[in-house]
């Protein structure tokens, strides 16, 4: 049974996942603190790696058209362990949801609102999110076409009028990371920025033209890519090592522009853009999780989930973190726990569905 009646472009697809790595850019403080200098070289590599991973995405999705990923995991694993392996995505995809709500509300109750609650952002923010989910995955396309080329004129803007900023000889020494430090920071830049991708598994069976999604897909890759590249090459040209210790390094970027006492105080565009970037994020989450659970327990409809899921997830982005450190902390930890879901559960779903031949 088909859930979801939407349908979105190919042009809307490819904007959502260049919308979804650039939410992500808020993660680059967390590699270049572990990378520093060399943070450009990891990103590289962990981008490699995600273009074979797309490729697997792709491929599934080619083997199975028009399902998505908890009806993929059904054939494949039969209704049983189907159902464990839906459950189990379930959990991935709410866990994204609080884990990001806590942390703009972190952003604008520490940096632009301080005597603001943050419980009060998390409310606002959820509450435009569930509207934008109730509408369904064609609004959510529209509004990621819409936030993603902002984000982009934004992130060239930014980047143009802080060339004279930049200088060079903050990448050097050249090589530096050693090989502990380089697999943290490839694993971070896998997990977080590009392995999330693993979510457009529910959004690819909605594209009008399916044959097309692997094309878009990897050009929506490739943009993001070259987006987040921008960025983490403009921070660290900028901030040298310092990037590593500020919570959002475009933020300070953007604070210290000055053109001749005209074109100043530019952080707030950016938290902005973060705010439309990270709401982007959650949506799209957001709409995958309440569709798999509506899939997994056989509902016919997932709109009578998007207050109850919302209501918790406010509930679990003040309880889940008790403190600065505790988030910190799950950052650091969270690259690992997410390796079955982007990596071994794929590959072992596609070698399985190609011994068998299913399709």
């Amino acid at each position: 049974m088909k859930i979801e009646k939407g349908i979105i472009s190919s042009s809307q697809l490819m904007f959502l996942i260049i919308g979804l790595i650039q939410a992500s850019t808020l993660t680059s403080a967390f590699i270049s603190g572990i990378t520093k200098q060399d943070t450009w070289i990891v990103l590289l590599a962990g981008f490699i790696i995600c273009l074979f991973l797309l490729w697997i995405y792709t491929s599934m999705s080619k083997k199975f058209p028009g399902k998505n990923l908890i009806e993929i995991n059904g054939k494949i694993y039969g209704e049983y362990f189907g159902k464990i392996m839906g459950i189990l995505y379930i959990y991935y995809f709410w866990f994204i949801i609080p884990a990001n709500l806590r942390f703009i509300t972190d952003f604008f109750s520490t940096y632009l609102f301080p005597e603001t609650d943050n419980v009060v952002f998390a409310i606002i923010t959820i509450i435009i999110c569930i509207y934008t989910v109730k509408k369904g995955i064609e609004v959510i396309a529209r509004s990621g076409f819409i936030l993603a080329i902002l984000s982009i004129i934004v992130c060239i803007f930014i980047t143009i009028v802080t060339i004279k900023d930049m200088r060079l000889s903050n990448f050097l020494p050249f090589f530096q990371v050693n090989f502990k430090e380089f697999i943290e920071g490839t694993n971070l830049i896998i997990s977080i920025p590009f392995g999330e991708i693993i979510v457009f598994l529910m959004i690819f069976p909605y594209v009008n033209h399916i044959k097309q999604v692997k094309k878009i897909a990897f050009g929506g890759l490739i943009i993001g890519g070259i987006l987040f590249f921008n960025v983490i090459f403009r921070n660290t040209a900028i901030l040298g090592n310092i990037a590593g210790i500020q919570v959002i390094p475009s933020y300070q970027v953007a604070k210290n522009i000055n053109i001749g006492n005209v074109i100043e105080r530019m952080e707030v565009l950016i938290a902005v853009v973060l705010l439309f970037n990270v709401f982007l994020k959650i949506c799209i989450f957001y709409y995958a999780t309440v569709l798999s659970i509506a899939q997994v327990f056989k509902l016919r409809c997932y709109k009578p989930l998007v207050i109850p899921v919302g209501v918790i997830s406010v509930i679990l982005s003040m309880t889940m973190f008790p403190s600065t450190v505790d988030e910190v902390y799950a950052a650091s930890i969270y690259s690992v726990f997410v390796i079955p879901f982007i990596i071994i559960f794929p590959v072992i779903s596609l070698i399985i569905a190609s011994i068998r031949k299913l399709n």
